[in-house]
C-alpha cells in the first residue's frame, strides 16, 4: 500500500514494505497510549482525592495480570515477525535476473565499480524495474560507513575489511540523495552521493557511452534543478587510480575489460596461477573453478561457504583456513597490497568461473 502522504515518496516495493510496517506500529503506539493515558485521566479525576472517602485496597488481579502481559507480547512476536519477513526479502530474497554493483567507501566518498569494468564516484547508475544487489565495503584502512537511501528505505553499514550486501528494485525514473548515516569524521556531512534511476533505454545508452538527459531530482533532499548532459564514463584520474586500460567511444570512455576480465588479468600479474588452475584440476592450492558458492571443508574438520568474505580472508590471511587435502604453504598475504576495485575484479572473476 502506499503511504505517501504520510512518509517521503517510496520508490521501491520494500520501501512500501517498510512504510506499512511502520503504520502498524504507528497505529499500536496510539492504540496503547489512548488505553493507558485515558483510564488514569479518567481514575485521577472520578476518585481525586475527598475528605472523609474510604476506597477499598486491592493487591492484584490475576486474570488481568496475564491478559496484559499475553497481549504485549503476542504483538511484540508479531511486530519482530513482520520485521524478519521484511528484512529477508530485502537481505536474501535476491531474484537471479539482477545487476550487481559493488561499493566502496572512502572518507569522505562513495566509489561504485559495475560489472562492465567503469567506475563512477558520488553516482550510481541503475536502470529502473531492475534488481540490484550492492556489495559493499569500506577501505582497509579507513572507518565505518553507513549506506542510506531513504526513498529505497535500504540502509547497511560498509565495514572494512568485511563484505557486506543489500539489494533494491526501483520502480520510479530519478534521482535519489545517498547518505552516509553512521558518523565517520569531519566529512561526515558532505559524504553525499546521488541514486540516478534511469530508463532502460537511457541506461543502455549509458552503458555505451552515450550521453543522456539526467532525470529530475525526486524525494528526500531534491533540489530543483534544470535538466542536462551527461557523459556516461569514468574520469581520467579514475582510470589512473585503478590501472584500467579504457578505450574512447566518441567523448566518452569505456572500459576496455569487464570486471571479470579485469580479474582474470590480475590473478595472471600476481601470480596466482601458479598455485590455482582456472580449470577444473587441483594444484598446489585449490582449484578455483566451482569455488564461489561452495561449501569447503577445512583441515580441521569444519566447513565453510566460499563467500566474498571467505575468499578475501584467504588472500589476506591465507594461513587463517586451510582447505582438507592441502598442505599450509607459504602463500604471501596479501593485506593492503591489492586495492579495493583489484580485490574486486578477482571475486567477480571467481565468482564467473562455475562448474
Amino acid at each position: 500500500m502506499d503511504w505517501s502522504f504520510i512518509f517521503p515518496i517510496a520508490a521501491s516495493e520494500i520501501a512500501r514494505s517498510w512504510d506499512t510496517l511502520n503504520v502498524f506500529l504507528l497505529v499500536i503506539c496510539v492504540f496503547f497510549f489512548l488505553v493507558v493515558i485515558g483510564p488514569m485521566v479518567f481514575f485521577a479525576i472520578r476518585y481525586r482525592f475527598k475528605p472523609n472517602r474510604k476506597v477499598s485496597t486491592v493487591s492484584h488481579n490475576f486474570t488481568l495480570e496475564v491478559i496484559w502481559t499475553a497481549i504485549p507480547t503476542i504483538i511484540l512476536m508479531v511486530i519482530f515477525w513482520w520485521g524478519w519477513v521484511v528484512y529477508r526479502q530485502m537481505t536474501f530474497d535476491l531474484p537471479q535476473n539482477h545487476k550487481q554493483v559493488r561499493v566502496v567507501a572512502k572518507s569522505w566518498s562513495w566509489t561504485f565499480q559495475y560489472e562492465d569494468g567503469r567506475t563512477t564516484t558520488n553516482q550510481l547508475f541503475v536502470p529502473v524495474d531492475t534488481p540490484v544487489r550492492l556489495i559493499m565495503t569500506s577501505e582497509i584502512n579507513d572507518v565505518l560507513h553507513s549506506f542510506f537511501v531513504p526513498n529505497l528505505r535500504i540502509k547497511k553499514d560498509l565495514v572494512p575489511g568485511l563484505y557486506t550486501n543489500i539489494w533494491f528494485k526501483p520502480e520510479i525514473v530519478g534521482q535519489y540523495q545517498i547518505f552516509c548515516t553512521e558518523y565517520c569524521g569531519a566529512g561526515h556531512s558532505e559524504m553525499l552521493g546521488k541514486l540516478i534511476v534511469l530508463s532502460k533505454e537511457d541506461y543502455e545508452l549509458w552503458t555505451w557511452g552515450k550521453e543522456i538527459e539526467l532525470p529530475p531530482a525526486v524525494g528526500v533532499g531534491a533540489i530543483p534543478q534544470p535538466p542536462g548532459l551527461v557523459a556516461k564514463a569514468p574520469s581520467s584520474s579514475k582510470k589512473e587510480e585503478t590501472g584500467i586500460q579504457v578505450a574512447m567511444l566518441g567523448d566518452a570512455e569505456l572500459p576496455s575489460m569487464s570486471l571479470v576480465e579485469q580479474g582474470e588479468a590480475l590473478a595472471a600479474s600476481r601470480g596466482c596461477v601458479a598455485c590455482h588452475s582456472s580449470e577444473d584440476r587441483p594444484g598446489i592450492g585449490p582449484s578455483y573453478v566451482g569455488l564461489f558458492g561452495r561449501e569447503v571443508e577445512l583441515a580441521d574438520g569444519t566447513t565453510v561457504i566460499a563467500d566474498e568474505n571467505y575468499i578475501r580472508e584467504s588472500i589476506e590471511n591465507p594461513h587463517a583456513k586451510i582447505v582438507k587435502g592441502y598442505e599450509n604453504v607459504l602463500m604471501p598475504p596479501y593485506p593492503g597490497l591489492l586495492t579495493e576495485l583489484e580485490l574486486n575484479a578477482l571475486m567477480a572473476y571467481l565468482k564467473s568461473l562455475e562448474n
